[in-house]
């Protein structure tokens, strides 16, 4: 009997115990989202900080925090906190956009660029990144790379005008001016006042030689 009583007393303490941490945690994760909304970034980033000691869990604080890092840009603690993340959940696709965000701040492109591809390696449908990279690597004049890029992110969305323009400049780019020509034909139905659309149809689309 008194074995059974014991019992029950220490499952009381740990439910007890568990609906501490919960209250506790729940108060400083709500605390953190109200100080964000009053754009206090870094008693958000005390607040989330505060979460984690009282056991929260640790992916959702390290990613929070480098969020609220970037907020407050302080870029150097925003990697920090979302390359724990990313090791706490190697899956995840959060950590490394939010890395690109940092880098782009930065305008450390190449830091970027690798964190984009990592994404993709994650998850290669992702439609924003594939652009991201693309235009990237077609800054850096690597126009056969990019390509690849565009051309998934064009597949994924056929209708989609930014990701065809960027398709057919990159073949352009690589003297493909034949292939882009169905690209900018369609551009020029549904974008004709797109960046750079008639300029990409006038390459594609050559008139028939003027007189001698």
């Amino acid at each position: 009997m008194k074995t059974r009583l014991l019992i029950l007393a220490l499952a009381c303490l740990t439910t007890a115990h568990a609906a501490d941490k919960l209250a506790t945690t729940s108060e400083a994760w709500q605390k953190s989202l109200t100080a964000e909304s009053n754009n206090d970034y870094a008693g958000a980033l005390e607040s989330v900080l505060a979460y984690k000691s009282a056991g929260g869990e640790t992916y959702l604080a390290a990613v929070r925090a480098g969020w609220l890092s970037y907020l407050n840009k302080d870029y150097a603690k925003a990697v920090q906190y979302y390359t724990t993340a990313a090791k706490q959940e190697p899956r995840a696709i959060t950590p490394h956009l939010g890395m690109m965000n940092v880098y782009q701040a930065q305008s450390k492109t190449d830091d970027q660029l690798r964190e984009a591809r990592k994404v993709i390696d994650i998850d290669p449908l992702h439609r924003s990144t594939l652009l991201i990279a693309g235009e990237i690597l077609f800054n850096q004049q690597d126009y056969r790379k990019a390509e690849v890029y565009f051309e998934r992110a064009h597949k994924l969305t056929p209708e989609d005008p930014i990701a065809m323009s960027w398709y057919g400049w990159s073949q352009i780019n690589q003297g493909q001016a034949r292939l882009a020509s169905h690209l900018f034909e369609r551009l020029m139905q549904i974008n004709p006042d797109g960046f750079m659309v008639r300029d990409g149809f006038a390459i594609t689309h050559p008139g028939p030689p003027g007189p001698p």
